[in-house]
């Protein structure tokens, strides 16, 4: 991730920068100290600095290695467990160089000249009067400014000592307390050995916005003290008991969700139990699940992209698919390759096709053609071809098998030989899979082909360093988890970078918010990572399709062709009438307006990134009374989405959950409750409600529910007593036989002929047919839900 390594890249400028600084200061005090005659050479306006008994001088080294100390804690995150020791090692040098320079005078016939000064600095440590005597009186006199930083120094350093020996001792209690005060977490469940590189790129990543942690089952493992030496917090749970995994106190603040067990029908079942849990479907939060067969994690990935009532955005990681985008990174990053061949069959095979898939489509979208021909040589090289084209169809994007030349038949060397010779040997690259029985052959065709990259497999090779040839350009590499660049993203991360690209190249946009991604300020990446993540959100919950495409026949919609048209007909194309594309465009600006109001934007005639104003943070009320504003949101509602499905993430309608606009209509009798209490579904289910909730019921009837605060004022206006008007507008549809419904309150099944109704704030719930006939009105197309019940 260059982010991360400029980043990494001026920590390192501003340590050595500050360790020349400091070393300078103490070799300076030092010389003063042994010599004193040196401080007269100094000019005399700087000889206060070095004076006896000068506290701004003392002031000043003080500063200079307290700043020092933050810049190795934050190069190292906290995350190394050499920090703290790099940190006493470098006082004790100090203590002892200005130690020593300070009694370097102080010798007579009883004490002798080396070991006098090495002994008294090494008394410093034990605190007290630095002076001492010699048989003509106290030495050293007067008392150079050294000898008091020479105790300062030695005072931190053992504190230090102290504290690094606390914290080893009580790691466990200073874990969970930094768990319990951190703001937002990154979670990893689960995980073996070959996950621990995997663990350390995630911690990379993050930079210093939250905390990583992660639940393992034991924390004496090898990957338990890996991740903590990579700055996480270790939870020892019992992994096989849901109660306890969900007792771990982080999923209410869960920023990013990693299931890591080398098992990855564990994985699901942890995962069943966290979405079971609940939590705001509005959040989408990034989830990444270790699944390492690579037809498996494609066809999970299309299945649980979406959903109803889904809170994830989902993504997979597998040791096939990180070792394809290894390699692909090795091969394509150095001298220009025109051809590349895959020899033999394997779970890799597949693997790499599907990278270069990815590859293909994203260079595609960035006006990009660099990419090599991709050559698959194996027995059964056309089943990968057509796994390739089925692939690629299931991702919108149809008659691509002409990007695999398929040459069925074994990778030996005479026929390797033959292939490479029709062109170019210095741009060819050759891929052997993972298999014991490719190592002659690859040596042997390396021998004969020095200028041509050749990767094969040894299972001893180690995946976390630079690879050196061994013969001609033939390097090996091993199955692993390691992510190349220390990269962590998940598809949905990677898909908001590219479009962040596509938008400034094609727009000529400038300032804070168009800068390259790598030097991007937090506050605009996570705006980018936020549209991607609501337009989950809005595709499913207003649209009416899902993301589910596996298996379904590509609609016909060429993003070619999408290309050319205006916004409301790109909209028409990928399934959405003006109505809901409105709808769906109110809720991306009103998502927009939240997330910039909660970081301090506020709304002026005129933007203003420094100051944080923004001419355009306003209601939709406001914005859809001016036509050219509706349809600039309409237009950028057309381009997350057609960019969405150039990459390869399309939707399709979805008719069992087909919404309709409704308007709530009447009075309900309602009354806010101090306490949390419970109440009766009708299915007969026990809901709870929590203090602060409103308890409502009909005019005319008995039966109550309760509704969230701020739900609930939201969406009533007060008529006088205990009375309210419901107001604004709900989606609907008929509920399915059986469907249960996860609600605030709990979860429930749906009575037969009722209906699903779902507001804006992660509220949804089912209505018998009877009472939704009562409560609720078809509402005019052209408004938009607010949400409640």
């Amino acid at each position: 991730m260059r982010t991360a390594s400029l980043s990494s890249t001026r920590t390192v400028v501003i340590r050595n920068v500050l360790a020349m600084i400091v070393a300078g200061l103490t070799g300076y005090l030092a010389a003063v100290a042994a010599w004193p005659q040196v401080h007269d050479l100094v000019p005399e306006q700087l000889r206060w600095f070095g004076a006896p008994n000068s506290a701004v001088t003392m002031g000043i080294v003080v500063i200079a290695y307290i700043a020092l100390a933050v810049v190795l804690v934050r190069a190292g995150g906290g995350r190394r467990g050499g920090t703290p020791v790099a940190i006493v090692l470098i006082l004790a040098i100090a203590t002892t160089l200005l130690g020593v320079a300070s009694y370097w005078r102080c010798q007579d016939e009883t004490h002798p000249d080396f070991f006098t000064p090495l002994l008294w600095t090494a008394a410093l440590l034990k605190g007290g009067d630095p002076a001492r005597s010699l048989a003509d009186g106290s030495c050293p006199s007067p008392m150079p400014v050294a000898l008091n930083i020479a105790q300062l120094s030695a005072l931190a350093a053992l504190f230090t000592s102290v504290a690094g020996v606390a914290l080893a001792l009580f790691r466990s209690q200073f874990d969970r307390l930094r768990l319990r005060l951190s703001r937002s977490v990154t979670v990893v469940v689960g995980g073996d050995d070959d996950a621990s590189s995997l663990v350390a790129a995630i911690a990379h990543t993050m930079g210093r916005t939250g905390t990583l942690v992660v639940v393992v089952g034991s924390a004496e493992t090898d990957y338990a003290r890996r991740a903590r030496t990579a700055g996480a917090c270790i939870v020892a749970v019992d992994l096989d008991d849901a109660e306890h995994l969900l007792a771990v106190p982080v999923w209410d603040k869960l920023d990013r969700l990693y299931l890591l067990a080398p098992d990855p029908s564990t994985n699901l079942l942890r995962l069943r139990a966290v979405t079971a849990r609940g939590g705001d479907e509005r959040l989408r939060i990034p989830l990444v699940v270790r699944i390492d067969d690579p037809w498996q994690a494609a066809a999970w990935r299309a299945q649980h992209f979406g959903g109803a009532h889904n809170r994830w955005a989902g993504d997979t990681v597998g040791m096939y698919e990180v070792t394809a985008r290894r390699l692909l990174d090795r091969t394509l990053t150095g001298p220009r390759v025109d051809r590349l061949f895959v020899c033999g069959s394997s779970q890799l095979t597949t693997a790499l096709c599907a990278d270069m898939l990815t590859r293909r489509l994203e260079a595609e979208y960035l006006g990009d053609d660099e990419l090599p021909v991709l050559h698959v040589l194996a027995p059964d090289a056309t089943q990968y071809q057509r796994d390739y084209a089925f692939t690629a169809t299931q991702m919108g994007h149809a008659d691509r098998e002409a990007d695999i030349v398929a040459v069925d038949g074994a990778p030996s060397v005479a026929t390797l030989l033959r292939l490479v010779g029709e062109g170019d040997a210095q741009s060819t690259a050759l891929i052997f899979a993972d298999s014991t029985d490719y190592g002659s052959t690859a040596t042997r065709i390396a021998a004969r082909l020095p200028d041509t990259t050749i990767h094969v497999h040894d299972h001893r090779a180690d995946a976390t360093r630079e690879r050196v040839s061994v013969v001609g350009r033939l390097y090996t590499y091993r199955l692993s988890l390691d992510l190349p660049g220390g990269q962590a993203h998940d598809a949905w991360e990677r898909a908001a970078i590219l479009i962040h690209r596509r938008y400034v190249a094609e727009s000529g946009a400038t300032g804070p918010a168009a800068e390259p991604w790598e030097e991007l300020d937090e506050f605009y990446r996570e705006s980018n990572r936020r549209q991607v993540r609501n337009a989950l959100w809005m595709v499913e919950k207003i649209g009416g399709h899902t993301w589910n495409t596996w298996g379904k026949p590509p609609d016909g919609v060429s993003t070619v062709a999408l290309r050319g048209l205006q916004p409301q007909e790109q909209l028409r194309q990928l399934g959405f009438d003006l109505t809901t594309a409105t709808a769906m465009a109110r809720a991306e600006h009103e998502d927009w307006c939240r997330y910039y109001r909660r970081h301090g934007w506020r709304h002026g005639p005129r933007r203003d990134d420094r100051a944080k104003v923004h001419d355009k943070l306003i209601d939709w009320t406001q914005l859809e009374s001016d036509p050219a504003m509706v349809a600039a949101a309409l237009r950028s509602l057309a381009a997350t989405l057609t960019k969405l499905r150039e990459l390869g993430y399309r939707s399709h309608s979805d008719a069992s959950t087909h919404w309709e606009r409704f308007r709530r209509a009447g009075a309900v009798i309602a009354e806010q409750r101090a306490t949390a209490w419970t109440w009766t579904a009708h299915d007969g289910s026990t809901m709870h409600a929590a203090a602060g909730d409103w308890e409502v019921r009909e005019e005319s009837g008995t039966d109550s529910w309760s509704v969230r605060d701020d739900i609930f004022r939201a969406t009533h206006r007060h008529i006088g007593g205990y009375r309210w008007r419901r107001l604004g507008t709900v989606l609907a549809r008929p509920a399915n036989d059986g469907e249960s419904v996860r609600t605030l309150e709990g979860t429930i099944t749906a009575p037969p002929g009722s209906w699903i109704v779902q507001g804006d704030h992660g509220d949804v719930w089912a209505v018998p047919g009877d009472e939704f006939t009562r409560r609720y009105a078809l509402a005019d197309h052209n408004r938009s839900n607010p949400g409640g019940k």
